[in-house]
């Protein structure tokens, strides 16, 4: 999982210090959302196009080329601060993204369907603790040395160039393997795939609204980059043990409280951000509940919709392309809604907007998922995350484990 450690280190201090930075040049809350939203559609419509010829690419070549890529956009956005550019820049690094993620989850989605759960936490674990790394080193690089981190960005993923190439994927053996059962009818994880889409792109948008434009309420109430490095730091932390649970316990799959829990989580978060508290420490500790609140959403929304994504039989890899493509959506707008709401209303109006739309996601959910049968009774021995016996838990959309023989 070097691949998405590193990767994602990278992305957490681009994630800090590239607005440190923009804050600094005196860019608008506006401003702020519009790069956000400019960068994310460039990352959507890549994914969308490079979905139809994910089957047939070298994936690790490509890992090799979108970080050398990435890398030479980074260095870009460390050099120059004429807006236009950077904007370009921005998007130049989306693009190579939109190449490199859905390579690796597309690599990890070809695992063996007995260790498709383990590599997925491992993944997600992966990328999130470095994500979480990342923002927290990027917060105070940028405190001591501003603009360093941005080149920090570029070296890491200079580096990753070289040795994409000859990575394995690893870390499978960290969780216990899982035991396929019985064949369900395809409706089944459908409904359970489209809920899971749901819950993951409301949780994005929800993370996405303060990673675009929370660095001025930041400045504004008094708070240093590395408090805003720490807010993200935070909230990555939460989402990584969350992952970690997904991997570990089994009781999750094909149950309806993992797709309804992670928009309780983004509502209360919202709620929390929008909270007028002022600056200070009590308002530091209200933030960060909310932050946490955010992140365990994030955790349980991406986390189950990327589960249901790579078990799709013989789509799964225009899935992932697609999946990422819609969450990507929610970035782009996270920031032109985010950036724009809080220019016209109030700085904390979007995480107020964020809550209520949580609220309509449950909603939504409720009607999804509303008539799906009850999993079989658990047997008297059988712990509280055990597989109930009869459970469809390992199931492919296709009819059984054997669905992606020769795919």
């Amino acid at each position: 999982m070097a691949l998405a450690m590193a990767k994602s280190a990278a992305g957490g201090m681009l994630m800090v210090g590239l607005p440190v930075k923009l804050d600094r040049l005196s860019w608008s809350d506006w401003e702020l959302g519009l790069y956000t939203a400019v960068t994310s559609a460039t990352y959507m419509a890549v994914c969308l196009g490079y979905s139809l010829l994910l089957h047939r690419m070298p994936l690790r070549r490509m890992l090799g080329f979108a970080a050398g890529l990435a890398a030479a956009m980074a260095a870009g956005l460390w050099l120059f601060t004429f807006g236009p550019l950077l904007f370009l820049f921005g998007a130049g690094f989306s693009f190579a993204a939109a190449l490199y993620w859905p390579s690796l989850m597309a690599w990890i989605g070809e695992s063996e369907e007995t260790h498709l759960v383990g590599d997925m936490s491992a993944f997600n674990c992966a990328w999130t603790i470095s994500l979480t790394a990342g923002a927290v080193v990027g917060g105070l690089v940028e405190s001591l040395i501003p603009g360093l981190s941005l080149l920090l960005v570029a070296a890491v993923l200079a580096a990753l160039m070289l040795l994409a190439p000859f990575a394995h994927i690893r870390g499978r053996d960290a969780f216990p393997a899982t035991v396929a059962s019985e064949p369900v009818p395809p409706v089944l994880p459908r409904r359970f795939l489209a809920a899971g889409w749901l819950a993951a792109m409301i949780a994005t948008l929800a993370t996405a609204v303060p990673a675009s434009i929370f660095i001025k309420l930041n400045s504004s109430l008094g708070y240093a980059a590395r408090d805003f490095g720490a807010f993200l730091g935070l909230q990555g932390a939460v989402q990584a043990f969350v992952f970690l649970a997904l991997g570990v316990l089994q009781g999750w799959r094909y149950r309806r409280w993992p797709l309804v829990a992670p928009l309780v989580f983004v509502a209360a978060g919202g709620l929390l951000l929008a909270t007028p508290t002022g600056g200070g420490t009590f308002g530091w500790y209200v933030l960060a509940l909310g932050f946490a609140l955010l992140g365990a959403g994030m955790g349980l929304g991406y986390g189950t919709g990327f589960y249901y994504t790579v078990r799709g039989g013989r789509r799964r890899k225009r899935n992932v392309g697609l999946f990422e493509a819609a969450v990507s959506l929610q970035h782009v707008l996270g920031g032109a809604a985010g950036g724009l709401t809080a220019t016209l209303l109030w700085r904390r109006a979007p995480y107020l907007a964020v809550a209520g739309l949580a609220v309509l996601g449950i909603l939504a959910q409720g009607s999804l998922l509303r008539g799906l049968d009850q999993p079989a009774p658990r047997g008297p021995n059988e712990r509280a995350f055990d597989t109930p016996r009869g459970a469809p838990y390992n199931s492919g959309p296709e009819g059984g484990p054997d669905a992606r023989a020769g795919h």
